[in-house]
């Protein structure tokens, strides 16, 4: 080999050394920023499921709030034919009673 030859080895070599510092940094940014999307999802992961449950506990609330209502409109409207049948058997009397006279 050359003296020519040994310098444009070492050139090379030296191309290859800087050339992959840049890659390895380029490596490290590339795991740095995957630690970051990791930690980034398991948060969102955390997120996702604490929503699920909330809006599994607000389903069940605006079942339990329908049936509530179902059975107030029942009760109400049980009530509104006592009461009618009670105000025709009052007024069912009343007639009776003035019709003598």
């Amino acid at each position: 080999m050359t003296t020519s030859e040994v310098a444009e080895g070492r050139a090379q070599v030296l191309r290859w050394v800087e050339e992959g510092r840049t890659v390895l940094d380029g490596v490290l940014r590339l795991l740095t920023e995957l630690d970051q999307v990791r930690q980034s999802l398991e948060v969102a992961q955390n997120e996702c499921a604490r929503l699920q449950q909330e809006g599994d506990q607000l389903r069940a609330e605006v079942s339990r709030l329908q049936a509530d209502t179902e059975r107030s409109q029942r009760e109400r409207k049980e009530l509104a034919n006592w009461f009618t049948t009670v105000m025709n058997e009052t007024a069912s009397r009343l007639q009776s009673l003035q019709a003598p006279a």
